[in-house]
């Protein structure tokens, strides 16, 4: 007979409440990318998975070993390399994944305990939060991601130094082990994110949201990482299939504006992003936000971004209490720690000269320069700068240092 650990001799309060490791993800989630690599989680760089969806099913990847050892190293508050991600986001901010993990889902904190054996082993899974990016399929070419992750990278990437390379990369092989395992799920799923690729243009987003109509299961909290390029798909109208739940947050992936959003963002129209941005903005029902990818692009001119959108009303400094600045690490050739030190003493002076702590726009620029200014990383990325920002402009026609004249002092070191 398995041993199980026993609720009364855990300290649910420490554990919910004071722990810095503690975290319900590794109980009620896992998140797969679209070469089917298995995560506890995607807060972190996607190095060590615990196993891939196409030799194992979600249902055996939680019970690995590696995650036996993770429930138990946070049950005893010890911490795991790989929630570094989170750890070090703590340092810089209030928020973190691991904090959401338990305002979200501490709730189920008795039940999992108690299905938990002394191995870490856990009984009858069930997914509380979906994140399964089924595929690549996307419509951008972000400087700032890859083939992994969007469709039209592998594309030009095929037409340029990997012609054998794949274009669509999905989490099963497209196979549909995977999707089935969640449309069993459904019942069990209080949030479902969807990211990509792009979820707007991806089948299974579709597939899902339809099956939890079916089942009644329209009290999912609908969560969104999306580039705001479409709201429609084949037969699809978003807005319609939306008017069936209660809750839904849209966070828009938005680094800039105007040519600088285009550039960053290949693919981009930013006259449409724009007005799907404001429609998302004025819809009563939607839980609105940026979420916006802090980079070596847009660091020295993040007060003249969030000015713009303040000015066409997609951000209100009145009402919103809450955005999100990624403090991205990779690449690391574009990570806002790889400014060299004048430009980023010069970025965090126009910061701090605009913004005082009072809003969620002040508190999230005053993390990013913290973030920033821990490490100089310059001479050892700047090659690798140079080579990819000329590569990209020589295959995109596009021209980096003409979109982003403040930058120009680093094409000028260059030889």
């Amino acid at each position: 007979m398995p041993e199980y650990i026993k609720l009364q001799d855990v300290d649910k309060t420490e554990l919910l409440e004071e722990s810095k490791t503690f975290c319900m993800f590794p109980w009620t989630h896992l998140n797969a990318t679209p070469t089917g690599d298995i995560y506890p989680c995607c807060s972190n760089d996607y190095s060590a998975p615990l196993g891939n969806a196409r030799d194992m099913s979600l249902e055996q990847a939680i019970n690995t070993d590696y995650m036996k050892e993770l429930r138990l190293n946070m049950l005893a508050g010890k911490e795991t390399k790989i929630c570094d991600f989170c750890y070090n986001h703590e340092k810089a901010s209030p928020h973190s994944f691991r904090k959401y993990s338990i305002d979200k889902f501490g709730n189920h904190f008795d039940d999992v305990i108690e299905k938990t054996h002394t191995d870490g082993t856990i009984d009858d899974f069930r997914m509380r939060y979906l994140d399964i990016r089924f595929s690549n399929i996307c419509n951008f070419k972000c400087r700032s991601c890859g083939t992994e992750f969007s469709s039209q990278w592998a594309i030009e990437d095929r037409k340029t130094y990997n012609p054998d390379g794949p274009i669509i990369i999905h989490v099963d092989d497209s196979k549909g082990t995977v999707l089935e395992e969640i449309i069993d799920q459904v019942e069990h799923i209080d949030v479902a994110y969807f990211a990509g690729g792009e979820p707007m243009i991806t089948d299974e987003h579709y597939v899902v949201l339809e099956e939890l109509i079916r089942k009644g299961k329209t009290d999912t909290l609908l969560r969104y990482n999306t580039n705001a390029s479409t709201v429609g798909y084949k037969k699809h109208d978003i807005f319609e299939l939306w008017s069936h739940f209660d809750n839904i947050e849209v966070s828009c992936s938005i680094d800039s504006w105007g040519d600088r959003a285009e550039l960053m963002r290949a693919g981009t129209n930013w006259g449409r992003v724009e007005e799907n941005l404001k429609r998302f903005r004025n819809d009563d029902k939607i839980d609105f936000q940026i979420n916006t990818v802090f980079s070596i692009m847009n660091y020295l001119t993040l007060p003249e971004f969030y000015d713009y959108m303040e000015s066409q009303n997609i951000v209100s400094r009145e009402h919103d209490w809450y955005h999100t600045l990624y403090l991205a690490v990779n690449p690391s050739y574009y990570c806002a720690r790889a400014l060299p030190k004048p430009l980023k003493d010069k970025a965090a002076s126009a910061i701090k000269a605009k913004y005082n702590g009072r809003f969620c726009i002040d508190r999230i620029t005053n993390s990013a320069v913290e973030f920033a200014a821990a490490e100089d990383t310059w001479d050892s990325v700047k090659d690798d700068f140079f080579h990819n920002t000329f590569r990209l402009d020589d295959i995109r026609g596009e021209d980096f240092f003409r979109t982003f004249p403040e930058l120009q002092p680093l094409q000028d070191t260059y030889k």
